[in-house]
């Protein structure tokens, strides 16, 4: 078998790296290929295990392996480009080349760096696990991801995030399709037994574990105080929208959910409230239906567009509203979708200038702390963390939010996904979120303006969603305001009870850089200069 791979020429090769890429796509969300995530690494291994491979080869080998993560698991990043930045088709598929050019390029790098590091023994066995999850870890990519992100609909393999992260998890896979590859290029039974036994300990391993430690998380859970959250999903599509038919899709759903018994209302983020507000934002001033809390007397956090007097700009802001119609927290999104919200590199004042369809705000200085004060609830205030649109998949942000002084108790996700149509995008977007959860082992609850609206809960566990709605404004009539009440246990502190993540394990990563350091530097200096052409 070994022999046989390795004869193959450049191009087979090629095209054998490339199905890498496309069958660890194969496991996102949604109702994901789970067997992908646990063997799609293999081929890209399989053909990167040829000795003397020149480092060119080796890059575009890995660029491959990585290059169909993109165009198959992210096909909605054209759609994005075409509706929100307003740009043609065209520019759109170029658009979703260079995304996926570019998320690829750490496998790349991680082809060149398995042409150079060692290969044979236990550490030719750890050392790739420790290289991928070292340079995914420093890589910047536009929307932070991992190919693992499928595993969200089987969380039990997704448990030691509180530990180490997305690196960890990385890593124990990684190192898993290491040994699946080095058991096919064996040179003989013994040795590609001994691997494959390894290989196949994992697995039942990690779903032994994380099975018993989610549930010593619901048990810890199981007494805590509860609040009852009202999620509001008002199927607001992208498109002309009159305001009070929009108003009506928010407080009509926060009525119910108020007779239902909710606690706090949550309302997706700005783009669904139909008016901009004025800078400071202290009242609930709009009169009868425009009114906030026209129809229900709940402490309420919505998104809202804002912009002060004189600005050219404006923000995209998230605000805490109590019962009386006084704003006590305000929160203006940081980190800004490029081109959507914002304008890299260039002035976006001569930009907007020449083609004023494309958006810009100003940035926020830093994360919030809202602290809910509930009235007849079990608990007297709840400590939320707000996060606005894809900022939930941020994990480095996540964390800021997370070791803001006093701590959170909650986070909760203010989304518009509409802009993505009826594709994998909220779902995948939720199934990142989910590992945020599991990383600092609070609950979330998301209000999307047309799904995935969720409650998931401090293991991961999705435990209430309303579905993806691919509602228009000629199919408003299909689609009518959904709404749910969650019932949330407030029991974790992040400040009193940090999980090992937030206290040093999100240094997984950069540790698995070094040690890739210390193994390739003199791994490379022992290499021969002159190497053969592939």
């Amino acid at each position: 078998m070994r022999d046989w791979i390795r004869s193959w020429g450049f191009g087979p090769r090629l095209l054998v790296a490339l199905s890498s890429g496309v069958i660890q796509a194969l496991g996102a969300p949604p109702d994901g290929w789970l067997l992908g995530h646990f063997i799609g690494l293999v081929p890209l291994l399989l053909v990167l295990d040829r000795p003397g491979l020149p480092a060119r080869s080796a890059f575009w080998l890995g660029l491959a392996g990585g290059l169909g993560i993109g165009l198959v698991g992210f096909p909605w990043i054209a759609e994005m480009l075409v509706r929100f930045a307003r740009v043609p088709v065209w520019v759109g598929g170029l658009g979703l080349i260079g995304f996926s050019v570019w998320q690829a390029i750490p496998y790349g790098l991680f082809g060149i760096g398995l042409a150079y590091g060692p290969v044979k023994g236990w550490l030719g066995r750890i050392w790739p696990a420790f290289l991928f999850a070292g340079l995914q870890s420093i890589w910047p990519n536009l929307f932070p991801y991992t190919a693992l992100l499928g595993l969200a609909e089987r969380p039990e393999f997704l448990q030691l995030a509180e530990i180490g992260g997305v690196p960890l998890l990385e890593w124990v896979f990684v190192f898993l399709a290491t040994l699946l590859a080095r058991a096919v290029m064996a040179p003989n039974v013994l040795s590609a037994g001994r691997d494959l036994l390894g290989a196949a300990l994992i697995p039942p391993l990690l779903f032994v574990y994380g099975t018993l430690r989610m549930e010593a998380v619901e048990a810890d859970f199981q007494n805590a105080p509860r609040i009852q959250i009202g999620v509001i999903q008002p199927n607001i599509p992208i498109g002309t929208m009159s305001t009070v038919a929009r108003m009506e899709r928010l407080t009509g759903p926060s009525q119910a959910a108020a007779a239902a018994g909710a606690e706090m209302i949550v309302w997706p983020e700005a783009g669904t409230y139909p008016y901009q507000v004025d800078r400071p934002h202290r009242r609930d001033a709009r009169v009868g239906s425009g009114r906030v809390l026209a129809r229900h007397r709940l402490p309420t956090l919505f998104g809202a567009p804002s912009r002060a007097a004189g600005e050219r700009f404006g923000y995209n802001s998230a605000y805490l509203l109590e019962p009386n119609g006084e704003i006590v927290g305000q929160y203006d999104k940081v980190h800004l979708v490029p081109f959507g919200e914002s304008i890299p590199i260039v002035d976006p004042d001569w930009v907007t200038e020449w083609i004023p369809q494309i958006a810009h705000h100003y940035a926020g200085v830093g994360p919030a702390r809202f602290v809910v004060p509930l009235k007849d609830s079990e608990v007297s205030e709840v400590a939320v963390g707000p996060l606005i649109c894809y900022e939930d998949i941020l994990p480095s942000y996540v964390r800021e939010v997370s070791d803001q002084p006093g701590g959170i108790e909650l986070f909760v996700n203010l989304t518009i996904d509409a802009w993505y149509g009826d594709s994998a995008e909220p779902w995948e977007h939720l199934a990142l979120a989910q590992i945020r959860s599991i990383e600092h082992r609070i609950p979330m609850v998301r209000s999307v303006s047309t799904g995935v609206s969720a409650f998931v809960d401090p293991t991961g566990r999705l435990v209430e969603a309303i579905p993806l709605r691919p509602v228009a404004p000629e199919t408003l009539d299909e689609f009518p305001a959904e709404w749910f009440v969650a019932e949330v246990p407030i029991r974790r502190n992040t400040e009193r009870a940090p999980t090992l993540y937030a206290r040093f394990g999100w240094l997984w990563g950069p540790l698995c850089l070094v040690i890739s350091a210390a193994v390739i530097i003199p791994a490379w200096a022992k290499r021969p200069r002159q190497v053969p052409r592939d």
